[in-house]
């Protein structure tokens, strides 16, 4: 390349760096906030590097929040940012922005491969300033996703500059599997990368040899990419063998209303339009999507026919312009793939739908974008659109800067975060729910109380809520409401354990020993803590025997008094009434 085409090059990554600078730099100053308080601030694993190797070992989420998910590599980097900036949150922020910035340079120079250079440079800079992304790179947890993108983008790029020159070479083949591996022990979604590859050859690659040639020339790659996956999956499925298959227990409303396979699905019809939206019109953001404002299915409704609808027709535009239109093909194939791991189509997800997951499904968002808009101008005769369109760029490019950069603010702290959520998302029970927990944590008791009330208005079936507000009302000593609290969270969930030594407890203050003893009882059936419950259940035992023994005492003395007024009445005549003169 000469020193002439060197400077543009150079001054279109420099200006990408630049836009995603402006459009995420100023959540540097951000605090820990959401997952990050769980997963960093306070999880003593990610504190210190002493023994590094066990967070090999360990599930993501700590044990007593659900050791849920293995991302050992994710973990590794937190504790290495602890020890380095001595627990600030500002080194975590810096990097995560300095990643975003890479991962906007690797869109551009994947786009490179797919676009003519001023195009695949439009889809980068929208990639660098989406509003979506705020989530990603403002809160820390996030990384994990930034992380992803980078060895994605880098895997499929390296991948697809070998083949458009010829065949892979080794050493580009090596650093894939490298890429992967890092990338799998990072975050799961990974596991979709050798997909994305896949896409990359049968879209993009033009060569005239037989699709059965060219995979078997592909062969040795792909043996050591599902060497890596089966070999992650081993790993994953050993430290996280109570969670199951997915690695993630199933979102929340999935499980209080027993959703099947089918129901979950549809559910999901009714998402799709909200995923293009956040794709191409990011005005509205929120941190929480959640029922009622999100519709669970149960059952075939008119509400999933427009989704179903979209994405039957995105899915059958990618296949009319695979020939025609290759980068717009492989832009929708790229957010399909990427989509697949959180969509819950295949297996259940922890979420119904988070911005972050949309970090990667967003390159080939944007990369489709671009080619959408090269197509267009092609095919307009007129010169009119060619003079608006720089402009036109300008301005989304700013609107994205000054969205992005408002955005970022929002998770600056947990106050302003969970009091925002309310107001984006005033129908989503979720919003109210971690306000309230962040309220009783904070001691402001009434404001709690208000919005687990009101989070259960509009979602009663959620166990953990109930069972949380219960339990806000026992710590103070109000039992009363406090029971149908724990009694409907065992109606929600027979399954869970804790909440029948909390009744127990309460039914114990309130005088009623024989429940307490029969959920006490229910308790150790279920995996309670045994001595605690067997406490409970002797305190019981002993009151009732006290009871008993007051009963029995009591009744020779009723029978005393019985025989006795019964021997008045006999000497008076009789019962009253014949005593009475006529």
């Amino acid at each position: 390349m000469t020193e002439s085409r060197r400077l543009p090059v150079a001054a279109l990554v420099g200006s990408l760096v630049l836009l995603a600078l402006c459009a995420s730099g100023n959540g540097v100053t951000n605090q820990f906030t959401y997952d990050d308080r769980y997963i960093i601030q306070l999880n003593s694993s990610v504190h210190q590097l002493d023994h590094w190797w066990r967070l090999f070992t360990s599930s993501y989420w700590p044990p007593s929040w659900g050791g849920d998910g293995y991302r050992p590599l994710t973990m590794l980097f937190f504790a290495i940012e602890w020890v380095v900036g001595g627990g600030s949150p500002m080194i975590y922020h810096a990097l995560n922005i300095a990643l975003y910035a890479a991962a906007g340079v690797l869109v551009f120079t994947l786009a490179s491969l797919v676009l003519p250079v001023g195009w695949a440079w439009l889809a980068a800079a929208l990639f660098a300033v989406h509003p979506v992304h705020v989530e990603a790179v403002a809160n820390v947890v996030g990384q994990a996703e930034l992380w992803v993108a980078v060895a994605a983008l880098g895997g499929v790029g390296l991948y697809l500059r070998d083949r458009r020159r010829g065949a892979l070479r080794g050493r580009t083949a090596i650093a894939i599997v490298a890429l992967f591996a890092f990338a799998c022990l990072t975050k799961e979604h990974a596991i979709m990368i050798p997909a994305l590859i896949v896409a990359a050859e049968l879209i993009l690659v033009a060569d005239p040899r037989p699709l059965r040639v060219r995979f078997v020339e592909a062969r040795p790659l792909a043996l050591a990419l599902v060497a890596v996956a089966l070999g992650f999956l081993g790993a994953r499925s050993a430290v996280l063998a109570s969670v199951g298959f997915a690695g993630f227990r199933p979102f929340v409303p999935f499980q209080a209303l027993r959703i099947g396979n089918t129901d979950r699905v549809l559910t999901m019809f009714g998402v799709v339009p909200e995923w293009i939206r956040l794709f191409l019109w990011p005005r509205h953001l929120s941190s929480e999507y959640a029922p009622p404002e999100i519709e669970i299915a149960q059952g075939v409704s008119i509400a999933q026919l427009p989704g179903f609808l979209i994405l039957c027709g995105i899915l059958g535009l990618a296949i009319a312009l695979w020939r025609r239109r290759p980068a717009i093909a492989f832009g929708i194939a790229w957010i399909c793939i990427a989509l697949l791991p959180s969509s819950n189509f295949l297996v259940p997800a922890g979420i119904i739908l988070a911005e972050r997951t949309l970090f990667l499904p967003s390159v080939g968002a944007m990369i489709a974008v671009a080619g959408a808009a090269q197509w267009a101008l092609e095919r307009w005769p007129w010169r009119a659109p060619r003079v608006v369109l720089a402009p036109a760029a300008a301005a989304a490019l700013l609107a994205g800067i000054v969205h992005s950069a408002r955005r970022t603010t929002v998770w600056h702290d947990n106050d302003r975060l969970f009091n925002q959520a309310i107001v984006d998302a005033p129908l989503a029970y979720r919003a109210h729910y971690m306000l309230g927990a962040w309220e009783f944590e904070h001691k402001r008791k009434r404001i709690g109380e208000r919005e687990y009330r009101q989070a259960l208005s509009l979602f009663p079936y959620d166990p953990f809520l109930s069972y949380n507000l219960a339990e806000q009302y026992r710590a103070v000593g109000m039992c009363e409401p406090a029971v149908p609290l724990y009694r409907w969270t065992q109606a929600l969930d027979p399954r869970f354990r804790v909440s029948h030594s909390e009744l127990a407890w309460c039914l114990l203050n309130l005088g009623d020993y024989r429940g307490a003893r029969t959920a006490a009882l229910r308790g150790m059936e279920r995996g309670g803590i045994v001595r605690y419950l067997r406490t409970i259940i002797a305190v019981a035992n002993r009151e009732l025997a006290k009871e008993a023994e007051k009963k029995s005492a009591s009744a020779p003395r009723k029978t005393h008094e019985s025989v006795q007024k019964t021997t008045r009445r006999g000497a008076s005549g009789g019962s009253d009434h014949l005593s009475k003169p006529m």
